[in-house]
């Protein structure tokens, strides 16, 4: 599914983050009342009436700012404008319109996006009419909200998913495996591309992506079609390293909506990163196969490949069914291994389980490690059945699935790991009361 992305921007202390967290309904951004608090760009799923979209919240924009972290802020602001479909642009009722609120507003009329402006803080009637002069941005309707309260949320976002594209499910061909290559700046990706697609490789066709940062390329290898998205190539130059890597991860992001299966490239010389679990994270959320990719390791000295490894799991312990492996992509090592990788994770993402086979094991499990009671009351389970693949989903059925905790739940999807294999794809478990 291609969703369309929506930036919230304006400048410090408009309450981009409350609105942010109050859109997603979870507390992920800082929200602080210094100006400038936020300054990394945070990105989550939102839902509303049954559309999907990213929304992204940003620092403080100041663009005439000649502070060095003013203006990081400011370069990670403009490539949030640039990649978003839809702009919401923050307002504060409390102080009116200021110099700052015309100077992006010129901004954003110059890069021709489609712009909601909202005016936050509108907590009276009084602040509602003061609205009125925001009008002079010559944007538009303006939605007045209170981000702390909800005052209103519901109109402005029904404004949001009216303005949006469509979000579409592109076409499948079942014998071609989407295959994203992801990962941080300078970690080789461009070097891994081209040794994939590199001699005695056909390319069968390389065409535009079907979004604005990627280039498709659908590769045959060994009578296996590969369609490989890449955005390595397509670099956005900035003097900020911040910069590159947030608008690396939006590209990522676009990237892996569209596959099958994850190559998150890892420097092997620096290890894996917090940068690297966060973009692992977002293709385990979305249910892509994951293969951890250890690059430039002929660089690496005194390390054994298994001692690597474990740091990777220790530092990303829910992604350990993701496998590791260890490549010179400028060397053409190891290009075999990821083929071979992709074509069995593929299948893991695949694979389904009989009922009958799945309430052996259940029974076997349970036998082995009751479920802990619950405030005096004890779980049962009764069936579980395979529902879905692409990844692989289970329901348990049970008396109490409120009540079974974390802990046995992941003890019951190791088992199942140790089982049924699965490994390079998430697994995801329901529980749910027996009909």
């Amino acid at each position: 599914m291609k969703r369309s992305i929506v930036a919230i921007v304006g400048r410090p202390n408009v309450g981009k983050s409350t609105l942010f967290n109050r859109m997603i309904k979870k507390r992920r951004a800082i929200v602080d009342d210094r100006p400038g608090v936020t300054r990394d760009r945070l990105y989550a799923e939102c839902f509303w009436n049954g559309k999907e979209f990213w929304l992204v919240d940003t620092g403080g924009f100041i663009p005439r700012s000649t502070e060095t972290i003013t203006s990081l802020v400011t370069q990670q602001v403009y490539v949030a404008i640039d990649q978003s479909d839809l702009v919401l642009f923050l307002l504060d009722t409390k102080v009116g319109l200021q110099t700052t609120d015309e100077e992006i507003a010129s901004i954003l009329k110059h890069h021709n996006k489609k712009v909601i402006v909202v005016a936050n803080k509108a907590d009276s009637e009084k602040d509602i009419a003061d609205t009125a002069e925001f009008y002079k941005l010559g944007l538009g309707k303006t939605y007045p909200i209170s981000s702390a309260s909800g005052r209103n949320l519901g109109e402005l976002m029904d404004a949001i998913t009216d303005n949006l594209p469509e979000s579409f499910q592109e076409e499948v061909t079942e014998d071609i495996i989407n295959v994203a290559i992801v990962g941080r700046s300078n970690v080789g990706k461009s070097s891994l591309f081209n040794a994939i697609i590199g001699e005695n490789r056909q390319i069968v066709s390389e065409i535009p992506g079907t979004t604005r940062d990627s280039i498709d390329s659908l590769v045959e290898i060994n009578n296996r079609k590969f369609n490989f998205i890449d955005t390595a190539g397509l670099r956005k130059k900035s003097r900020y390293p911040d910069v590159l890597e947030y608008y690396t991860s939006l590209r990522s992001i676009r990237a892996m909506e569209r596959s099958d299966v994850v190559l998150e490239l890892i420097d092997a010389a620096v290890g894996i990163t917090t940068g690297d679990i966060r973009i692992a994270g977002s293709a385990d959320q979305m249910g892509r196969g994951l293969i951890f990719t250890a690059n430039k390791w002929d660089l690496v000295k005194g390390v054994e490949q298994h001692r690597f490894t474990q740091s990777v799991y220790e530092k990303a312990p829910m992604l350990r069914y993701a496998p590791v492996i260890y490549t010179c992509a400028i060397k053409g090592i190891g290009i075999n291994n990821i083929i071979k990788r992709i074509i069995d994770i593929d299948a893991e993402r695949k694979k389904r389980i009989s009922t009958s086979e799945l309430n052996v094991f259940l029974e076997n499990v349970v036998k082995e490690k009751h479920p802990p009671a619950k405030r005096g009351r004890f779980i049962k389970f009764y069936y579980i059945t395979q529902v879905k693949v692409k990844p692989p989903t289970f329901i348990f059925f049970c008396n109490l699935p409120k009540l079974v905790d974390s802990s046995y739940q992941r003890y019951l999807e190791n088992k199942l790991r140790q089982e049924f294999g699965f490994t390079g794809t998430p697994i995801l478990l329901i529980f749910k009361p027996r009909r």
